[in-house]
């Protein structure tokens, strides 16, 4: 059962002639070692295509077993890089027991092809009596394999402020409000932030990848089914920042929803853009004629991905701003609010996925 190299001197052992003659730890390493997935199989999406996997070695010992290292052992893969956390060793020489965990971050670079991933890990024992005595089990491969879904193109279609549009119609950053007060609804309440799309009509669960660290802006199109009822302030405009879903959930098959708008006392406009304080098409920043209404009681219809242009077109993980102004387009200082502050209502439909 022993091998001798006469090159090198090095020993191996034909470790399948009887198991029984070799210490416990190399056995439980030999028959029962393997890494799986615990979480989802599929993640990444958005816009940069980054997502998380859970992994779990079992190595098959009993307990904490000193002598016993183990370690991530490369990947195989199709269009995935592995950004962190398989690099660092999972555990040893002292403190390797029956189960380790690991997070890792992972990122599809392709902005149309979908990628695969399977981690590869392998334990070491080294013999407690005889330094020069060393087992080794590689090809601990993770199951299942890992979809990791493509990121789209970054967003270019994009601002801050409404003084980047080529044609600002007289709006300036100063005269978007900030602050206001909001009845109705599930978030009610006073001195409420009107520069992010939450604060207002809540978060909608499962809007980005599960694990994908780029997560901040989520949650449109909320979980308020109800008129949620503004405090639009005259020769004000306002402008909720959101982000569009990228999860799957929203996207295969795309997600269709709307908002409708009740302007209350005082013609509005309101429109979906890229730009705060955006009210029309630019030549800096283009937008589809779908996501502007005007004046009346209407639907903002909207559609997650690309959809019929019967509707205001959001592309998943891209930023938008929903904007309110009492005002009549293109007279956009000219504002229709009769008092210092007039109040339309949105209504969010659809259900969530």
């Amino acid at each position: 059962m022993l091998n001798i190299d006469p090159a090198t001197g090095n020993v191996s052992i034909d470790l399948g002639a009887d198991f029984n003659c070799y210490p416990s730890p190399v056995g439980a390493l030999a028959n029962n070692a393997s890494l799986s997935v615990t979480g989802p199989t599929t993640v990444g999406g958005g816009v940069d295509g980054v997502g998380g996997v859970n992994l779990i070695l079992n190595t098959g010992l009993s307990t904490t077993t000193p002598g016993v290292t183990c370690v991530p052992d490369s990947y195989i893969s199709t269009n995935v890089n592995i950004t962190s956390g398989w690099t660092n060793a999972l555990c040893g020489p002292a403190n390797c027991g029956p189960t380790v965990g690991r997070a890792v971050a992972v990122q599809n670079p392709s902005a149309s092809l979908d990628g695969s991933i399977t981690f590869k890990a392998k334990c070491t024992y080294q013999d407690q009596t005889n330094a020069n005595l060393v087992s080794e089990r590689r090809n601990i491969n993770s199951s299942p394999s890992v979809t990791v879904l493509h990121g789209t193109t970054p967003q270019v279609n994009f601002c801050q402020s409404v003084s980047e549009l080529s044609n600002t119609y007289g709006l300036t950053p100063e005269m978007r409000q900030l602050t206001g007060t909001v009845t109705g609804g599930l978030y009610p309440g006073s001195g409420l932030d009107f520069t992010e799309y939450t604060s207002v009509f809540g978060t909608a669960l499962n809007t980005y990848p599960t694990g994908n660290p780029d997560n901040v802006g989520y949650g449109f199109p909320g979980d308020n089914p109800t008129n949620v009822q503004i405090g639009l302030q005259r020769n004000k405009y306002i402008s909720f920042k959101f982000r569009a879903p990228s999860n799957t959930l929203w996207t295969v098959p795309p997600y269709v929803g709307s908002l409708l708008v009740i302007p209350g006392n005082a013609y509005t406009l309101a429109s979906i853009a890229p730009c705060p304080g955006q009210f029309a098409s630019d030549p800096n920043f283009p937008n589809n004629l779908a996501c502007h209404i005007v004046g009346k009681q209407s639907n903002l219809n909207f559609e997650i991905n690309a959809g019929s242009t019967a509707r205001c077109q959001l592309i998943p993980g891209n930023t938008y701003y929903l904007n309110l102004i009492n005002a009549s387009f293109p007279n956009l200082t000219t504002t229709t609010c009769p008092s210092s502050q007039c109040s339309p209502k949105v209504n969010r439909q659809g259900q969530n996925p």
